[in-house]
């Protein structure tokens, strides 16, 4: 799958791949896409439906707080590599596990932000059972997106570009090619909406 290139599937695709059996009381969906695609949209609609939402983005957010640097698009992406270079390519998910296996007890949990398959093939060493949705949005349309956002870490245009060189260098075409589903946000918010509860419903949380 190339940036951009999931268009021909249309507004929501639904792959035929087997779910491995429930193991837990709680299930696994994990969210990918690249920046600005919609992917908060989705993890609003999957809490309202009683879902635990579990941030990869927070557990760099954390280490940015621990060393008192400000949240801006550079010390997002220097933390997040300096990171991966310090203690291994699964440090930001190996972070999450302790929070995800207990929040598992007591609900299904939603993982927004996973960007390598290094670090689902981490997370698959201790969950059987993971859904796997990719969200797909044309670059044009995922930058007036965070543009409209205004989180520190989105910056502008260079920004932009920095952040979507770093994410697709990770791995996440690979990532996102383990989907599920696949929801193209190419609309109105209110379109994304009822898409990511159609996909949800579809797939049982």
């Amino acid at each position: 799958m190339q940036n951009g290139s999931a268009d021909s599937l249309g507004p929501v695709s639904v792959m035929s791949k087997e779910l491995s059996p429930q193991t837990m009381t709680g299930r696994v969906l994990v969210l990918c896409g690249p920046p600005g695609s919609g992917k908060g949209v989705v993890a609003r609609k999957a809490s309202e439906r009683g879902m635990s939402i579990l941030s990869l983005g927070d557990i760099v957010r954390s280490e940015m707080a621990l060393k008192g640097l400000p949240e801006t698009p550079e010390n997002v992406g220097k933390t997040a590599l300096s990171m991966r270079e310090e203690h291994g390519e699964e440090i930001v998910v190996e972070r999450l596990i302790p929070s995800l296996m207990s929040t598992l007890e007591v609900s299904d949990v939603l993982i927004d932000g996973m960007r390598q398959p290094e670090e689902m093939d981490r997370l698959r060493e201790h969950i059987d059972d993971i859904t796997v949705v990719a969200m797909s949005a044309s670059p044009q349309s995922r930058l007036e997106w965070l543009e409209g956002r205004g989180r520190g870490e989105d910056g502008g245009g260079a920004e932009f570009a920095e952040r979507e060189e770093r994410e697709w260098g990770w791995g996440l075409e690979i990532l996102m090619d383990q989907a599920h589903a696949i929801i193209l946000n190419e609309g109105s918010l209110e379109e994304l909406e009822e898409r990511s509860d159609m996909i949800l419903e579809t797939l049982g949380f």
